[in-house]
């Protein structure tokens, strides 16, 4: 199974962090990352000018989506993997065109994350990301765009249970800035090391979470 990702030099730590957690809990899997310029100043998600790194995400998912032959996954470099997920992921996917990490309830139905997919490269995700490049300045992010696309556009999907983890399960949708919290997943497959800012809270996360699971 391929896993794709993208980083700039300031994501280097954290995509070693995820090389090194696939290397010794997840066999099998080939991750291939897209090593770009540093083109945001400003690294925290919808701060400044980092919808320029998001301009070349969307980019780099439409390109895979014309040249892969099979269901891909795309993840960003913030992620860190405590156990095989493949056979998960295949038994779900169905006759979706893809599946994704729960976000949150907005907009009036389950938003997803554009952080972590598991995408058939099939036309109708191909118009889909089309869609997404031309409109996402209009919306400030390729995460709010996707789902503002899902909103008037079909496309068959559903997103993944607790298993594929974020802290804002477990904190109400906050941003959360290193408080202690309860963390409710017993098993997961995965953590995404977002909904927090800052490289330290990232790593705080990460531990608060391994601490749990171990």
């Amino acid at each position: 199974m391929k896993i794709f990702t993208i980083h700039s030099g300031s994501h280097r730590g954290l995509f070693n962090i995820m090389k090194e957690s696939l290397e010794a809990n997840c066999k099998d899997y080939e991750l291939i990352s897209k090593v770009v310029p540093q083109v945001s100043k400003t690294v925290d998600y919808g701060k400044g000018d980092s919808l320029n790194f998001k301009h070349l995400k969307v980019l780099h998912i439409l390109e895979l989506l014309y040249t892969e032959k099979e269901p891909f996954i795309f993840a960003d470099v913030d992620i860190y993997f405590f156990r095989d997920f493949a056979k998960d992921l295949e038994g779900r996917l169905g006759d979706n065109d893809f599946i994704a990490q729960f976000e949150k309830y907005q907009f009036g139905f389950n938003t997803v994350c554009s952080g972590f997919m598991y995408m058939r490269p099939n036309e109708k995700m191909r118009k889909a990301y089309k869609w997404i490049l031309y409109n996402l300045h209009r919306f400030k992010g390729d995460q709010v765009t996707l789902n503002r696309y899902l909103l008037t556009h079909r496309l068959k999907y559903k997103s993944l249970p607790k298993e594929y983890y974020s802290i804002n399960y477990d904190n109400g949708n906050k941003v959360w800035n290193g408080e202690d919290i309860k963390v409710s997943v017993e098993n997961p497959f995965l953590i995404h090391l977002h909904w927090t800012l800052g490289m330290d809270n990232r790593i705080k996360l990460l531990e608060m979470v391994k601490d749990k699971y171990d």
